[in-house]
């Protein structure tokens, strides 16, 4: 009886593994990789620019209207993105970024969603326009005011 796999088991159990240890050493994500969404709401200017380019549609808001504004939610939800960075690459603010970090395991899909939240203020009312009315009184008739008549006064 020939068992030819006791001498490749034998050869594998003392050699180094091919395989990285994962978890328990993270590695760098290459360059140019498109990870984790990034949103910064202070820069955000709410032209729905990245709403509307968003082809997984994975880029939603909540409007509130409270009285020092309007409070903006914009959410990423990342288990419906597909990393395009059309979003990023079509924010005119740089709002919105995509990081190297490519740890997106969760149970759930609220552990994928990225927000930020911002005030759109409301624009201040113009004060009351004063009225100026002309007064009329210096005012004289056009009639013998000694403008002559351009065809002669025929």
């Amino acid at each position: 009886m020939s068992l030819p796999f006791i001498r490749e088991a034998m050869t594998q159990l003392f050699s180094k593994p091919s395989t990285e240890a994962y978890p328990a050493e993270p590695k760098d994500a290459f360059p140019n990789y498109r990870g984790r969404i990034s949103f910064d709401a202070d820069k955000c200017i709410d032209c729905g620019m990245c709403e509307r380019v968003c082809a997984g549609g994975a880029i939603t808001k909540k409007v509130e209207e409270t009285p020092e504004g309007k409070r903006i939610t914009r959410m990423f939800s990342l288990d419906s993105c597909t990393f395009c960075a059309c979003c990023a690459d079509f924010c005119s603010r740089h709002a919105i970024t995509l990081t190297s970090d490519y740890h997106m395991v969760a149970r759930n899909s609220k552990d994928l969603l990225t927000a930020g939240t911002y005030v759109k203020k409301a624009p201040a009312k113009p004060a009351a326009a004063k009225v100026i009315t002309p007064v009329r009184d210096n005012l004289k008739p056009a009639v013998g005011n000694g403008i002559v008549a351009q065809d002669g006064g025929q």
